[in-house]
């Protein structure tokens, strides 16, 4: 019985999603239900929840700060026109329309929601898609499908909050998840060849472009740390590919205005490497922060900022879209962190008939869909997988990276994601119902498929 009660609060949040009441709405509700769960149903010592809750806040303080000044960089560089100039550079050099969509998938897109997360990428990507010449329903999909590096999105608050509630090291967390974010990297892959049914040679350079990714953020993952390790890998795509560009047409298409378009993601990728260095070597308070991931979020909206005229409309802009947005990830926070410390996750995962854990990458990605967040996801569901973890005596680790990579992926099948990937591939005219129901079909498609072939490896390898 206390089980079941124990699965309300998340039950409560879903339902309230699938009503489409806002995210902030559905989160609160769980969490005032899980707090009163804790008083009649789950009493917990006042001492285990202060010691636990000390260091569980200030997590809840930094992701709330990464997504305010992600959405703020994301708005100053929209403003300031360096969206439209990266756009320009990709479709001016592209050789053809194959490799430019690996350039867009690989690249352009996981590095742009790397820096700011929550579908920004999408935003980017989906209209330099368009001009490279591919369909209404093309663009739309395969600007969602370069969301592969959700767990890195945003300097990688979901994963952060994943590693908090699981009891992980978050540096080796981002290491499994790296290692295992290989299966979705293959379904993208295989998804984008399908899609564009390229040339053997064309195959060839996106499936080496989704390769070359994974392998620069895992080895950033392993060398450096996971916030940066999206960024980096993203990057490393960006700058072979653009370089293989400039030689084939024998230009380079880089200009001042380029430049200051680029110099704020610079500034962040930068100072966050020089930071963590300088952290690495003199570890103190102050190091630590300036090694955090607001820290340099905030100056590249500084930095974002100078060319951006009406500067104090967008940041007062930004502020008001992050408000339901930071409420509502705070308090699926707040509610993971309660049904963790308070056994009810563990509960729930007692629900799960032992050794089936090939279940738990579907919580994820079930969680994402209604979310839209792998923040969101984590929240609701990491306690429950590392509690079916330890009822199948396997390592959490890597049951809560394949749920982390799962619901990752899955987060490009939320329904007002899609809605607003298929308008924004031609702003000219009203999305109809055909398109956007013919792109969410395929990207439930592609987080069904990845959710499977995760659980199945979880099954049987891990």
């Amino acid at each position: 019985m206390a089980a079941v009660l124990a699965l309300t609060p998340i039950l409560i949040a879903i339902v309230l999603l699938l009503l489409k009441q806002s995210s902030w709405v559905a989160a609160l509700a769980g969490g005032v239900l899980a707090a009163g769960l804790v008083a009649f149903v789950f009493p917990t010592p006042a001492s285990v929840l202060v010691e636990s809750g000390i260091d569980y806040f200030p997590l809840i303080l930094e992701v709330a700060l990464i997504l305010l000044f992600g959405m703020l960089l994301a708005r100053l560089l929209e403003s300031a026109g360096s969206m439209s100039q990266i756009s320009s550079w990709v479709e001016s050099l592209s050789p053809g329309r194959p490799l430019g969509v690996a350039l867009v998938v690989f690249g352009i897109v996981p590095f742009a929601e790397s820096v700011t997360g929550f579908g920004i990428g999408v935003t980017v990507g989906v209209p330099i898609l368009h001009h490279l010449g591919c369909t209404l329903r093309q663009s739309a999909i395969l600007g969602l499908l370069g969301l592969i590096a959700v767990p890195w999105g945003a300097l990688g608050p979901g994963t952060t909050v994943a590693a908090a509630l699981a009891g992980l090291d978050v540096d080796e967390l981002g290491l499994a998840t790296a290692w295992i974010n290989a299966i979705p990297v293959i379904i993208v892959a295989i998804a984008v060849v399908a899609i564009m049914r390229p040339s053997a040679a064309s195959a060839l350079g996106i499936i080496g472009s989704g390769a070359l990714m994974w392998a620069g953020i895992l080895a950033s993952s392993s060398v450096i740390g996971m916030a940066p390790s999206g960024i980096i890998g993203s990057l490393i795509v960006i700058l072979l590919l653009g370089a293989l560009f400039m030689i084939r047409k024998r230009a380079t298409g880089l200009t001042r205005r380029l430049g200051v378009a680029v110099l704020p993601y610079g500034v962040l990728t930068v100072g966050l490497l020089l930071a963590r260095a300088l952290d690495a070597a003199l570890p103190s308070t102050v190091t630590q922060i300036i090694a955090s991931p607001p820290f340099w979020l905030a100056a590249a909206c500084l930095i974002a900022a100078i060319t951006v005229a009406g500067r104090r409309e967008v940041t007062v802009a930004a502020v008001r879209s992050w408000i339901p947005i930071g409420v509502g990830t705070a308090a699926f926070m707040l509610m993971g962190w309660i049904m963790t410390t308070t056994g009810m996750s563990e509960a729930i995962g007692s629900l799960l008939p032992a050794g089936l854990i090939l279940l738990t990458p579907w919580l994820n990605s079930i969680g994402a869909v209604l979310t839209g967040s792998n923040t969101g996801a984590n929240s609701m569901f990491t306690g429950t997988l590392t509690a079916a973890a330890a009822s199948s005596q396997v390592s959490a680790l890597p049951v809560v990276a394949a749920g982390n990579a799962a619901g990752s992926l899955a987060a490009l099948a939320a329904p007002p994601r899609v809605a607003m990937a298929v308008q924004i591939a031609d702003a000219s005219v009203a999305a109809s119902a055909k398109d956007i129901s013919w792109v969410q079909g395929r990207a439930l498609a592609v987080a069904g498929i990845n959710a499977l072939a995760l659980g199945l490896w979880i099954q049987f390898f891990a």
